[in-house]
């Protein structure tokens, strides 16, 4: 089912989408309704299945992890495919499941320490589901590049790089705790966290300052079911004749100033860079990926398509949290 939603509520999702911890007050001032309104208006956007939770984007290459992706196109067995779907959502190290269907069926990203983990870990996963599983291929994330929900409310934005600078920074304790309380629930107040922990706010709201400061924590932000807004989630691959530094530029700012282009992704893998586009239906969808190629025709060699039916972050949600 989708749901009308007025323009106050499109900028309150578009807020929030960039900042779930601002204050009620500042977002009432932003889209001029009282707090009480607003208050008001989140609670249903709650309740109605839109606002599906407050969580945080955390970067764990941060952290001393590097990625490891895996692409599959699974058999036509449909318990079977249940059976892979509980399995790897158990999985601590994973970071991202997609259920697709098109160029393929289940999209994988872990997190792990070493090459040599990620060999036994695919392995592993082969050997278990060697009947469902009929193609695959693997790839390592570079950065994945995101802006602001401007599909939602109509302004200037600018790229938020992920996955891109490596670190390995040691959390202590209070600090993994608070990073799952964030994650778990970007709203969750200072105070109840330091309470809950038996430490003090001032520890707490330093703790938080040093995650944001070494880039840990990239945005506070919100899931949203963007099928009851009217969207649908499309993956695009895209195939470069020649990506040179001038025309990934161009690529980019393109991408950056269209609405539908939610995250544009480099990776080394088969193709060259992802798309992720969210539209009303298939022939926008269509539309859009032939304006590109059109503009970009001198350098896009090809581009498949997996259209997105389910879509889980850190489903286990343990890993960096133990």
């Amino acid at each position: 089912m989708v749901y009308k939603i007025d323009n106050i509520d499109k900028r309150i999702l578009f807020e929030l989408s960039r900042n779930s911890r601002m204050f009620d007050t500042t977002l009432a001032k932003i889209v001029r309704k009282s707090k009480e309104s607003v208050r008001y208006r989140i609670k249903r956007l709650k309740e109605e299945g839109i606002i599906l939770g407050f969580t945080t984007w955390i970067d764990p290459i941060r952290l001393g992890y590097q990625s490891a992706k895996i692409y599959l196109r699974l058999a036509n067995i449909p318990s079977k495919k249940r059976e892979f779907i509980e399995y790897i959502k158990r999985d601590k190290r994973l970071f991202w499941l997609g259920i697709a269907e098109g160029e393929w069926n289940a999209g994988l990203t872990f997190f792990v320490k070493s090459n040599e983990e990620f060999f036994q870990l695919k392995n592993d996963i082969f050997s278990k589901f060697k009947d469902l599983i009929i193609e695959n291929h693997t790839a390592n994330l570079v950065s994945v590049h995101t802006h602001d929900l401007t599909l939602l409310h109509n302004t200037r934005t600018y790229w938020l790089t992920m996955f891109k600078e490596a670190d390995k920074y040691k959390l202590d304790t209070i600090s993994v705790k608070i990073l799952k309380e964030l994650f778990e629930n970007s709203r969750i107040n200072i105070a109840t966290m330091a309470d809950k922990y038996d430490t003090t706010v001032d520890i707490v709201r330093n703790r938080i300052r040093k995650l944001e400061e070494n880039k840990i924590i990239v945005r506070y932000t919100i899931s949203i079911d963007h099928q009851k807004l009217g969207f649908e989630f499309y993956k695009s691959f895209l195939y470069f004749y020649d990506l040179d530094d001038k025309n990934l530029g161009r690529l980019m700012n393109y991408c950056l100033n269209h609405p539908n282009v939610i995250h544009l992704i480099k990776q080394i893998s088969p193709w060259d860079v992802e798309l992720e586009i969210m539209c009303e239906n298939y022939q926008k969808y269509n539309n859009i990926i032939s304006e590109i190629t059109e503009k970009f025709a001198h350098i896009i060699r090809n581009v498949e398509t997996a259209i997105m039916s389910e879509d889980y972050v850190f489903p286990s949600k343990k890993l960096i949290f133990e």
